[in-house]
């Protein structure tokens, strides 16, 4: 089998070589650029790559041939069927589809990150109860007491529930570029080995963990306050945090467990999705900051504590639902490109 796989590599590799050549012509000028002739090349090579395909799967059953034909076909095919369609259109398709099927693709990933978060919360929260001194970690001392002062006071002057209606606009635009500098930071991380990643998803965990302890601890008007002041942007802030986290540990997974592709394949592999998994972050947290420049703060005349707390309550609800089922049917209704085309030409001995 090693032989002929040899053999089959041996009379291919000239083949696959101009069919990269090809593609990256395409790819940074269009299909349109090409000669008559070009176009008539490109289509004959693509539908050999895809009959190759197959047989690397099926006969030749390799699967580090199967993967690299699976992205020359894949890139191809999107070139030749790709809809032309503007920027609404594409972002539309993104929400509805790309985003969730990502997070789902890589829910294992998130996954990992969510339960560093977590973890972390639980850490600076126990902390920061049997020793309030631990909140140095996240702050220096005098802006630790400062922040205690603020909780005991009688003047609720914390979270986003004490912005003023006439901030509310500039608010929630600085909250929505704060957090998404801070994902940039998570997913960027990923570079340094998974190691500014797994710094980042700490760092604020714990940070959460010892706010949270600050007013938990100081009775049910506190708690009541937090909830209210946290949750309504929080349910998607806090997960947009971990799938940031998420796709830097992406970076770091194909760095350090590259498996048989080079480590700038497989890094050009795992950033598609991390990129895909960062534009629904920043998505997410355009939505959050909006809620917690505009809805967390409102008066609780017209919008009750408790109402905020049911509101975040079904928010998270639409979200974990729209995580889990967007784009199944569409998804399902679409086939492997490369997949439809194999099994029309080819024909297996």
């Amino acid at each position: 089998m090693e032989s002929e796989l040899t053999k089959f590599l041996q009379d291919r590799e000239t083949v696959y070589r101009h069919l990269e050549d090809l593609l990256k012509r395409a790819e940074h000028g269009g299909l349109k650029r090409f000669t008559r002739d070009d176009l008539v090349e490109f289509g004959h090579i693509y539908r050999l790559a895809a009959a190759d395909l197959a047989r690397a799967r099926y006969i030749l059953r390799s699967p580090l041939l199967a993967e690299y034909l699976n992205d020359l076909v894949g890139r191809a095919h999107h070139l030749i069927h790709r809809k032309r369609s503007n920027l609404v259109q594409g972002f539309a398709r993104f929400i509805r589809r790309d985003f969730p099927a990502t997070v789902r693709k890589e829910i294992r990933v998130i996954m990992v990150a969510l339960i560093i978060f977590t973890s972390s919360i639980l850490i600076g929260g126990f902390s920061y109860l049997i020793d309030p001194e631990w909140g140095q970690i996240v702050w220096d001392q005098p802006m630790l007491r400062t922040y205690e002062r603020a909780v005991e006071s009688e003047h609720e002057t914390l979270l986003a529930t004490a912005i003023e209606e006439e901030s509310m606009a500039a608010m929630s635009a600085f909250i929505i570029t704060n957090n998404i500098r801070a994902c940039i930071v998570a997913s960027a991380g990923g570079i340094l080995f998974g190691l500014g990643s797994l710094w980042a998803l700490s760092f604020n965990g714990f940070l959460l963990g010892v706010v949270g302890v600050m007013f938990l601890s100081r009775g049910p008007e506190h708690n009541i306050y937090f909830w209210s002041g946290i949750l309504p942007h929080g349910v998607l802030e806090l997960p947009a945090i971990c799938i940031a986290g998420a796709a830097g540990f992406l970076f770091a997974k194909a760095m350090l467990v590259p498996g048989r592709l080079s480590r700038g394949e497989s890094l050009r592999l795992a950033g598609k999705n991390a990129v895909k998994l960062l534009a629904g972050v920043f998505t997410l947290l355009v939505i959050a900051g909006l809620i917690e420049g505009f809805i967390t703060p409102m008066d609780t005349k017209y919008f009750p504590e408790g109402a905020k707390i049911v509101f975040s309550f079904i928010l998270l609800a639409g979200f974990v639902w729209y995580l889990w089922k967007a784009g199944w049917r569409e998804e399902e209704s679409m086939p492997e490109p490369w997949v439809d085309r194999t099994t029309t030409h080819l024909r297996l001995e």
